[in-house]
């Protein structure tokens, strides 16, 4: 049983339970420590809404931040024209993030609600960019399918 649309706009995704949990490494680095999230804490491939949350465990500049969503997204097969217009967008919406600091992305199955910590930044309306954002860690083509397996509770 999916959840309604009522039901998604009056409860905050700071209630909804975690499916998985995940850690990024690089060499003996941690860089970030996510989650997903659900309103009912489960993922199916068509299982919207979601939030994404990502808590830095380094400091990382704006550009290195967009420089690995572009990483991510020539992996995944998307093209350098929506590359470039979609990065152009979340080069006006990321912050410098310091350690400790976390990014949400809050994804409606349309459009995406990006926060830093509790504070919103921005929202991403095209649909498509917000789909491919998501799919940088839950895409089954994923560079790094342990996290999305882990994220999306498998072990």
């Amino acid at each position: 049983m999916g959840v309604s649309n009522s039901a998604f706009a009056s409860t905050p995704w700071q209630s909804w339970p975690a499916v998985g949990e995940a850690q990024l490494k690089w060499g003996p680095w941690v860089i970030y420590d996510s989650e997903l999230r659900t309103p009912n804490g489960t993922y199916r491939n068509d299982g919207l809404p979601l939030a994404l949350v990502i808590k830095y465990q380094r400091n990382i500049d704006n550009d290195d931040l967009i420089d690995a969503t572009d990483d991510q997204w020539v992996h995944l097969g998307i093209t350098k024209f929506k590359r470039d217009k979609w990065l152009r967008k979340l080069a006006t919406i990321w912050p410098d993030v310091r350690k400790g600091d976390r990014l949400i992305f809050v994804y409606d199955g349309q459009q995406g609600t990006f926060y830093r910590d509790n504070r919103q930044i921005g929202i991403v309306k095209d649909h498509e960019m917000a789909r491919s954002f998501v799919h940088i860690w839950l895409s089954p083509q994923t560079a790094y399918p342990d996290i999305r397996n882990q994220l999306i509770g498998r072990r």
